[in-house]
């Protein structure tokens, strides 16, 4: 039964590391397999963003250097590999945001929050006239009116907690929720170096202008998260084959470089939040497609 593309593309996307076709007895890499393994994988990791400010990053993919390739691999034959990163905006980031939205809001509207502010005044200097005056008749005086102003203060207070109160229930809290994931950064970037993997891309994405890399795709369907976008870059000699089903097959080549783990090509594939299409493009911008390129013979 013929696989679909799509969902080829993304079991390659999901397997940390995809060996040569075939089953049967393994063994472990060779030195000059395991040196090109471990300088591919250093050379995707270096050539990602070190740091963005805020973010947490994670970087894994195709094992340690220890997994087994299969006895009959050749120095022509190639391993797929799968590097990735995430980025992951801080938790703390979002909290401080949040909890400034509801901040605002506790205080009550500015009308609220002025008078408040007159009325501990002057109950400050109620306080201080009372401890000042120097009779019992004018201290019981100054009690009852700083009494009076205790009351409005306390009025103004609970008037605050039943408007927000009610604007919680009334699904305030969630809107603002809502508003200040508008406003936070992208709270996920995924980077993920697909290496000598043929995949696929649908003829609905759009191609995407990347100087000195023609073949660039942008699109907001069929991306490893439903709630993503992304951009595909290819680096390296890939094969364009006929359109069919509604996408186009890009496919890489057998070419003997010595060791079966040496990269013969990577798919770039840059995802992040569908809501924000630029932060992904600029995302995409910090990485070094040059480096990456160098990587291959």
């Amino acid at each position: 039964m013929k696989r679909c593309p799509v969902l080829t593309m993304l079991l390659l996307l999901q397997a940390p590391i995809a060996l040569a076709d075939g089953d049967g007895p393994t063994r472990k890499m060779t030195g000059p397999e395991a040196a090109a393994f471990n300088t591919l994988k250093a050379g995707v990791r270096d050539a990602l963003p070190k740091a963005l400010e805020n973010y947490t990053i994670e970087f894994g993919g195709s094992g340690s250097g220890e997994f087994e390739l299969p006895e009959a691999l050749k120095a022509d034959h190639m391993v797929r590999m799968t590097f990735t990163a995430t980025y992951t905006l801080n938790r703390e980031v979002q909290d401080q945001q949040l909890q400034a939205s509801f901040a605002d809001r506790v205080k009550g509207t500015p009308e609220q929050q002025a008078k408040l502010a007159a009325l501990d005044a002057k109950d400050a200097e109620l306080t201080k006239a009372r401890d000042k005056a120097p009779d019992r008749g004018e201290k019981e005086r100054i009690r009852a009116e700083l009494k009076t102003v205790r009351a409005e203060a306390e009025q103004v207070r609970d008037q605050i907690m039943a408007e927000y109160q009610s604007w919680v229930m009334s699904g305030g809290a969630d809107a603002a929720i809502r508003n200040v994931d508008k406003t936070l950064p992208a709270k996920e970037f995924t980077v993920q170096a697909l290496v000598n993997q043929d995949l696929s891309i649908t003829d609905k994405a759009a191609p995407y202008q990347v100087p000195g890399f023609p073949l660039a795709f942008e699109q907001s369907e069929e991306c490893p998260r439903f709630d993503h976008r992304c951009i595909t870059v290819l680096l390296g000699p890939f094969d364009k084959e006929k359109r069919n089903s509604g996408y186009t097959r890009y496919n890489l080549r057998n070419t003997n470089l010595g060791a079966p783990t040496k990269p013969r090509g990577i798919a770039l594939l840059v995802s992040g939040p569908k809501d924000k299409p630029q932060s992904v493009r600029d995302f995409l911008g910090q990485i070094d497609l040059k480096k990456l390129r160098g990587l291959m013979p």
